[in-house]
């Protein structure tokens, strides 16, 4: 742990507009993180439940029976919709947020501050539980059992990478990484 003399304040600060690729990765990685229904999401699920309608739908065709054949059909439809969940959420996240225009957003000991023309707020570390790293930015995740995302931090709106380390290493200290 990096000890910090008395009275000197350590800040980050972030400035960006939220962008789509931004939202989706960050929601993939709530749902990864979502616990026992997380895997409805994988990857590796979504290709079984594939292989499984694929199956189905054979057997419907060999044994002449529909049954068979809707189940197939449906295994094979509903992996490809749940695979599309996050980008059309991400989507949807982006365009609630959109009017909030550029962010200046500052994380610091005493926690985070965001600022753009319509909000100037202000939040403590206890308004979040944990937080989690993906290759776009850092999520705040809500203190709740359900862990869903309070706050996407952009790491391309850091000054440089120093700035993504000093900030990974302040939410090391303050909240645990999940």
């Amino acid at each position: 742990m990096i000890e910090q003399p008395v009275g000197q304040r350590e800040e980050v600060v972030l400035e960006y507009e939220y962008q789509q690729q931004e939202m989706t990765d960050a929601l993939r990685a709530v749902l990864r993180k979502r616990g026992g229904s997380g895997f409805l999401y994988h990857p590796v699920f979504l290709v079984c439940a594939g292989l499984f309608g694929a199956a189905l739908l054979v057997l419907g065709i060999c044994v002449d029976d529909g049954a068979w054949f809707a189940f197939g059909v449906m295994f094979l439809v509903w992996p490809v919709l749940m695979s599309r969940v996050p980008h059309m959420s991400g989507r949807q996240t982006l365009r609630a947020n959109q009017h909030h225009g550029p962010m200046r957003v500052t994380i610091a000991n005493e926690g985070v501050r965001v600022v753009s023309a319509h909000i100037d707020t202000r939040m403590g570390w206890a308004n979040y539980g944990s937080y989690a790293e993906t290759e776009h930015c850092f999520l705040l995740r809500s203190p709740d059992r359900a862990g869903v995302c309070a706050l996407v931090l952009v790491k391309r709106g850091a000054r440089s990478q120093e700035d993504v380390d000093r900030l990974r290493a302040l939410l090391d200290r303050r909240l645990p990484r999940v």
